[in-house]
């Protein structure tokens, strides 16, 4: 693991994926504080998350929406939040869980993978979701010290 500009790897995660959000209707917004700490990571593997948990926003809003990749520093942590404006999750799914999904075509892999990797980075990933409002997930990363 390397210490490495979370933003940086983020955006080159996503430049690819662009346009797939704009032919959705889909509007990407980056919040990003100016001091944002750098993280001990591989590179791969976290692109793997948030392509995950992007694609899982974009497919949460089939009419569109905005989709905000925020990063903020939080004591020795540095946050990442991906929230989307879609349809939310139904209560009671738990999404970390294996083969289960709200998809018709989901194989119920990708959440419990991208748990996987943030927590072999000794990170978290939470979120917080209401049916109809859109759904945010909250990875939290030890900064590199």
């Amino acid at each position: 693991l390397t210490g490495s500009d979370l933003r940086a790897v983020i955006e080159e995660a996503l430049a690819i994926q662009l346009i797939v959000f704009q032919a959705a209707g889909v509007i990407l917004k980056f919040d990003f504080g100016d001091d944002l700490p750098e993280v001990n990571l591989d590179a791969p593997k976290i692109k793997q998350v948030i392509l995950n948990l992007c694609k899982n926003a974009l497919d949460a809003m089939p009419q569109g929406g905005d989709l905000t990749i925020r990063g903020y520093s939080f004591g020795a942590t540095v946050v990442l939040e991906v929230a989307d404006t879609g349809m939310g999750m139904p209560e009671g799914i738990d999404p970390f869980a294996l083969f289960q999904t709200t998809k018709v075509h989901g194989s119920g892999l990708g959440l419990p993978i991208v748990e996987q990797i943030v927590l072999a980075h000794n990170g978290t990933i939470d979120y917080t979701s209401e049916p109809g409002l859109g759904t945010t997930f909250k990875v939290i990363l030890p900064a590199a010290i």
